[in-house]
């Protein structure tokens, strides 16, 4: 039996593991659930391309390890989640 999409995990390219850096352990979560996770809000969410907020952590680095540039945004979104929680 294979697994729901919610619980499947991702695997990282190189490139994507490069991307993602310390973030690997939510590489399958969606980015909305970890920018949330990491202390974001829903500014945070909206400056994601609409079809990206519901993607895996891990698909986004995967996709922007092959130059997407909306992917790459999303990434840095997240990883400034925590920092901005902080100001």
């Amino acid at each position: 039996m294979t697994e729901p999409d919610d619980f499947q995990e991702i695997d990282l390219t190189p490139g994507g593991q490069k991307k993602i850096g310390t973030l690997a352990n939510l590489k399958d979560i969606n980015l909305t659930s970890a920018i949330r996770a990491r202390g974001g809000g829903q500014s945070q969410v909206d400056q994601v391309r609409t079809d990206y907020q519901s993607l895996k952590v891990g698909e986004l680095a995967n996709l922007a390890a092959t130059g997407d540039a909306d992917a790459e945004t999303a990434i840095k979104i997240l990883k400034q989640a925590k920092r901005k929680r902080e100001k």
